[in-house]
Formats: C-alpha cells, structure tokens, sequence
C-alpha cells in the first residue's frame, strides 16, 4: 500500500474525528436550549433541501474526480464544466424550492429556517472537492474542517442563549459552509492553476446526460436515506422526528469520520488502480474490505451495547425516546461501508453505472414503500427498522449484481486471523 494513501486516510480520518468533537460539546448545550422539537423542525428543513444539494452536486464529486484522476491535464476543462453546470442546476433549485415553501407545511410554517437552510446550496455550487480528489491533494480538508468545527463551536457558544434563537444555529451553518467552500475554491484555482471558461448550454446539457446516471443513483439512493425524514414528518410530531433525525444523526457522525474519508481517499487511488489492470483494483478491495468489516462490526457493537449511555450523556434525558432508533442503526455504518465498496469503489471502476442504478432504484421504490408502510403503522421506530431493512437489501442486492458479472470481492480466505493481520501489516509499511 501506498504511504500517502494510510496518511490522507489518517488526516481525513483524524480531522473528521476532530470535526465532530466539537458538536460534543455543543450539542449537550444545544439540546437543552432547543429540545427535541426545535431539533425536528431543523433536520427536517436540512433533509429537505438534501434533495437541492444532490441535483446540484450531480454526482460530479465521483465521475469528475474518476475523469481527473485518468487524465490530470484536463483538470481546467473538468473545472470549467461542472462549475457551469452546477451554476443552472442550482437557478432551477431556487425556482423548486420557492414552489415547496408553499406546498409542504413542515415548510411553510417555518419559512425563516427553511430559507437559510436552503443557503447551504450556494457551497455545494462552488465546492471543488473533485479536483483535490482527482489531484489526490486531500490535507487541506484537514485545516479548513477544524476552522470550520472550531469557528461553529465558538459562535453557536456566544449566540445561542434560548430557544427564539433557533434560527441563529442554520444561519452559522450557512455563513461558516459558504466562508469554506469559497476560500477552498479559490485554493484551488491558484494550487493547479485552474483556467476557468464559461461553457455552453449545448454543452453542459451533453455533460448532463452523460453523466446522469451516478446523478440518478444518488437521488434514488436519498429516497430511502432522507425522504424516511420527509414521510415521518407527515405522520409524526416534530418532537418525534426530533428523536429519530437525533440517531440518525450519531449515526452519520460515524459514517462521516470512518466511511467519507475511506470513499474520499480509496476512490481515486483506486480508480487508478482498475486503469492500469482491473484485477490489480479487485484486490486492493479485496485486502481491505476484511480488515474494515472486522473494525466496523465492532464499531457497531459498540454503539448498540452503549446507546443510553451516550444519548444521557450528549443530548439529555429529554432524548430518551432517541435510544431505541440508535440501537436499530446501529450497525448502518458497517453495511453502508461495505455497500460504498460493493457500489461505489467497485461497480462504478468497472463502468457498471448502469447496474448499480438498478439496484439503488429498486432499493428507493422498495424503501419508500416500507417506510410508508412502517411509519404510519409504528412511527419513528418504524422508520429505523425501514432504514435498516432496506440498507440490507441493497447489499445483498449489489453482492448479486456482481457475481453475475463474475466479480467477487467478498473472499472467504481473506477474513482468516493471519490474513487481517497480513493486510494491516502491508498497510502499516
């Protein structure tokens, strides 16, 4: 293994862990101040403008980093595209979600919230993470995201002194992700000295349509990961939503310190991999995988066995109802893991884009149609049981998906004692 690729995991790794350490000490503030119901209210409006950042990201963090990393010189063109083609992916956002302020309630009755969240949108257009993925240059991300925790912490600590300052906490949110994206973006023009060129509609209509389909598997996988929020909301009391989007929040505080720094690191690297001989990319997945579902089993236990421990300790006894959804996701960071590798890192190096978007949307029709069924039935418990159930389904589903291409990166003999602790020494050197 490459030394530079243990120490982006390690930086991304560390500056993650660091990032959401600072919510420790701010959210056991926060959940006192706000309450279940002022927590709902909030991750309601972010898990619905998640749909706004996915159009306007249009998988471009996957197919412009994999189009980078094959060919560095087109760095600028990449740029330029994505650059353009989020700029009118994110007018016709502004046009959707003026329409949704006045269709959904959970909206409408907090416009204010629901506008600044929706702020988010314009660091999404500007964020060039595929071009230091593509350039594999990934420690600035270690600086920025610590000023970004550090800064967040501080003015959240000054700021919000009750519960009328509810608004005060997406409106930081905003500030800070707009500060960031813009300096990195800037960043980035001068490192690789980007040459920016505005590009026809012709053109990124082309782009589009090319590239539509890791677009498409990204918004059909949100259906079954965040439209669960949006069809709880219906059925449910903000404080509810509250209990559930608090688990699943501490779920995806663990998925973002271990599983995006491996997708964020492993993509390119292996990308590079399958170019130069697609069995030499199969087996750096096939090393790896064992050694990550060993850690992130015991992650899982972890999680599970010390659920009311950590709710207590972080958001209060207010948040009781909260332990029960924690326990259910607890092991989502394992099997999202293990899917990323399955889906991402594999099928999409193998140009099987098409497949995985088979799966992803049956997984999203399939979910939505669970979640509607187990969250009108039993609530917000309902909904982590349909989260889980689904998130297993698209596993065994992608698994079977590539044995049918004769591609297997699940091998027995590699989950042997000897074989982990082989793979951890290869890694270490």
């Amino acid at each position: 293994m490459r030394k530079s690729l243990l120490q982006s995991f390690a930086s991304l790794g560390l500056v993650q862990l660091i990032n959401y350490a600072f919510p420790l000490i701010t959210i056991p503030y926060v959940s006192r101040i706000i309450g279940p119901e002022g927590y709902g209210i909030i991750n309601y409006a972010t898990a619905f403008v998640a749909y706004f950042n996915i159009l306007i990201s249009y998988g471009f963090d996957y197919t412009a980093t994999r189009r980078i990393a094959a060919d560095p010189s087109s760095i600028s063109r990449v740029f330029s595209e994505v650059m353009t083609a989020r700029a009118y992916l994110f007018l016709v956002s502004i046009i959707l979600f003026a329409v949704s302020l006045f269709v959904f309630n959970p909206l409408a009755s907090n416009k204010p919230v629901a506008i600044i969240v929706f702020g988010s949108c314009i660091a999404t257009c500007l964020t060039p993470q595929y071009v230091f993925q593509g350039m594999q240059y990934l420690n600035i991300f270690a600086f920025t995201n610590f000023l970004r925790g550090l800064l967040n912490c501080i003015f959240i600590l000054i700021l919000v002194k009750n519960e009328n300052d509810l608004i005060v906490l997406p409106l930081i949110n905003f500030v800070l992700a707009f500060g960031i994206s813009a300096f990195l973006n800037v960043f980035a023009v001068k490192k690789f000295r980007l040459h920016f060129t505005v590009v026809s509609i012709k053109k990124v209509w082309k782009l589009l349509l090319e590239e539509r389909m890791m677009y498409l598997s990204s918004f059909v996988v949100s259906i079954y990961t965040t439209t669960n929020i949006i069809v709880l909301g219906f059925f449910a009391s903000k404080a509810e939503v509250g209990y559930y989007t608090t688990a699943q929040s501490l779920i995806f505080i663990v998925i973002n310190v271990l599983n995006l720094p491996l997708s964020t690191v492993l993509f390119p690297f292996i990308s590079k991999a399958f170019k130069n001989d697609v069995e030499e990319g199969l087996n750096v997945l096939r090393s790896l995988l064992p050694v990550l579902i060993y850690a992130l089993l015991f992650v899982g236990l972890s999680i599970f066995f010390l659920a009311p421990f950590t709710i207590h300790l972080i958001y209060g006894n207010k948040f009781d109802d909260a332990i029960e959804p924690l326990k259910i996701l607890a092991f989502l960071p394992l099997i999202s893991m293990v899917n990323t590798f399955l889906g991402i890192q594999t099928m999409l190096n193998l140009k099987m884009d098409k497949d995985f978007f088979r799966v992803t949307a049956m997984a999203a029709l399939i979910g939505f149609l669970l979640n509607l069924l187990l969250s009108s039935q039993y609530g917000f418990i309902g909904t982590s049981f349909s989260y889980l159930l689904i998130e297993i389904f698209v596993l065994g589903a992608l698994y079977i998906s590539l044995i049918k291409k004769d591609v297997n990166i699940l091998l027995i003999d590699r989950f042997s004692l000897a074989a982990v602790i082989g793979i951890c020494k290869n890694i270490l050197k």
